[in-house]
């Protein structure tokens, strides 16, 4: 009875040293990939990496997951870190046949996850889409600008974000389009959220 019970401290032992192990390792590496952002920003809340390797880890594995290949342009279109209202992003180029930015919010270091943008559906509606296009940040008026090209074309269409205060949601406000005709290069909008109203519910 005494050496049952005897094998069976032994495991409940051995078994809780691994667990203990286990959690130590996670938190070294939680505090390795905290020091990793830390060192990478430097106090900044806004800055640019324009070297590969010097892309944190976490954001490197959840590009590749996305199937970003961020390696072939960065130097000529750096990752991008930021914090509009707030919330912590890194906007991303991805190289393709048609290259499109790719938006991932880095609240949590240890596990940055892909945004999606509404984009027109053609005829009619909208739908997400990790890439948007090329993105730009127009500081003044606070938005988003997502340029496409078209395969066909030398058209381009933008869609115009503004991110909501507050929740940090990427809120679709305007879609432009560029004809490019005659060597012109002139925007019209061709769609712009309305005001919202609601009915007033009689007494």
């Amino acid at each position: 009875m005494r050496c049952t019970v005897s094998i069976i401290c032994r495991l409940i032992f051995g078994g809780a040293l691994i667990v203990s192990l286990i959690a130590a390792a996670g938190g070294q590496d939680r505090e390795a990939t905290r020091r990793e952002w830390g060192n990478l920003a430097n106090g900044r809340t806004e800055y640019e990496v324009s070297d590969p390797a010097l892309l944190p880890s976490t954001l490197s594995l959840a590009a590749e997951e996305a199937g970003c290949r961020y390696k072939d342009d960065m130097k000529d279109a750096p990752a991008r870190f930021m914090r509009p209202e707030g919330r912590r992003i890194a906007i991303v180029f991805c190289s393709a046949i048609t290259g499109s930015h790719q938006i991932f919010d880095v609240s949590n270091v240890m596990k940055p996850t892909l945004i999606e943008l509404p984009i027109i559906a053609h005829p009619d509606g909208f739908r997400s889409t990790p890439r948007p296009g090329w993105i730009t940040w127009d500081r003044e008026a606070k938005v988003f600008l997502a340029e496409s090209g078209s395969d066909i074309s030398l058209a381009k269409l933008r869609h115009v974000y503004r991110m909501e205060s507050g929740s940090g949601s990427f809120v679709i406000v305007r879609v432009q389009f560029n004809p490019r005709i005659d060597g012109k290069d002139e925007w019209m909008t061709i769609w712009e959220a309305p005001r919202w109203s609601f009915p007033t519910t009689p007494n």
